[in-house]
């Protein structure tokens, strides 16, 4: 009962939202500017604070981070190889990898390791974040890039060295290996700020899944399954192994493997229709992992504690 109390108000979050959105309080003006608000102030908000106040990992942190890198970065590409095996259309096998490796570790994952493992994981936590949406997400962008001929590569990649979340956490962990402290009225904005991105990324959410969840159509079906099984089942369970076979702390491999097993990111959603490549297949991904991950991160979170 006590791991129920502590995960049920990130999905109590999402259902509000959820029926906000179904009946039509928050529409796509009001959700525009809610996402808008996260990505552009609240996430890195959260970002800065949370990176900026953690110490620079130790060498058993800096392995954990290393191996969960490269853990992912294995499973974007082996997606990427596995849908052109597959002879999936262009569009799904340049946004495949991204939708399959790209949790949402920030706004779901990271609040919610530290709500079940405790306040010790937080500045592990945020180290994830920040190698999901610097790393995976710039070479998941250089990929969904091929689906389309209208940006290059190096206009894609100065896309992600431009994206908030990036400059959050790229700030975050300047303030971190620097040893600054902020200071003032700037501390005290910069926490309040941050500790309303999660809800609000929740609530934003909820109602894109109010608005437009339906059943997938037939030819969306395969490479949907694709994505959530390697998203909330391959991707943890790889992620578990790998760092369990390293030895990694067992508070380190617990809060890893818990963000491995995160849905894919709404950001994602915003990459691929702002690219427009996949972006219904993204959405779809977004809307049927979250759900699903009600049970899944349910279950895990139970195994890991």
């Amino acid at each position: 009962m006590d791991l129920i109390a502590r995960i049920a108000p990130f999905f109590a979050v999402i259902a509000l939202g959820a029926l906000a959105g179904r009946l039509g309080l928050i529409g796509p003006r009001l959700a525009g500017g809610l996402s808008a608000y996260t990505f552009w102030i609240g996430f890195p908000a959260l970002l800065i604070r949370w990176l900026g106040d953690a110490p620079p990992p130790d060498l058993d942190q800096g392995l954990a981070l290393g191996l969960y890198a490269l853990t992912m970065t294995g499973l974007l590409f082996g997606a990427w190889a596995l849908a052109a095996r597959l002879g999936l259309s262009r569009e799904a096998k340049a946004g495949l990898p991204m939708v399959a490796a790209l949790g949402n570790t920030a706004f779901l994952g990271a609040p919610l390791a530290v709500a079940i493992l405790g306040e010790g994981v937080r500045p592990q936590a945020a180290a994830i974040v920040a190698v999901d949406f610097i790393l995976l997400m710039g070479l998941a962008v250089a990929i969904l890039q091929t689906g389309t001929a209208a940006m290059g590569v190096f206009a894609a990649l100065r896309r992600v060295l431009a994206n908030p979340t990036v400059l959050g956490a790229g700030l975050g962990l300047l303030l971190s290996t620097t040893g600054t402290q902020l200071s003032g009225p700037l501390d005290q904005g910069l926490s309040f700020l941050a500790l309303t991105a999660s809800p609000v990324a929740l609530l934003a959410l909820g109602g894109l899944i109010g608005r437009e969840g339906r059943w997938p159509g037939r030819q969306d079906r395969g490479p949907l399954a694709l994505a959530l099984g390697i998203k909330l089942a391959l991707a943890p369970l790889a992620v578990w192994l790998v760092l369990g076979a390293a030895g990694v702390a067992p508070d380190l491999r617990a809060t890893a493997t818990l963000l491995a097993a995160c849905p894919t990111a709404v950001n994602v959603f915003i990459q691929t229709r702002a690219m427009g490549v996949f972006a219904r297949g993204a959405a779809e991904a977004v809307i049927a992992g979250t759900v699903v991950s009600a049970g899944t991160l349910a279950l895990l979170a139970h195994f890991l504690t």
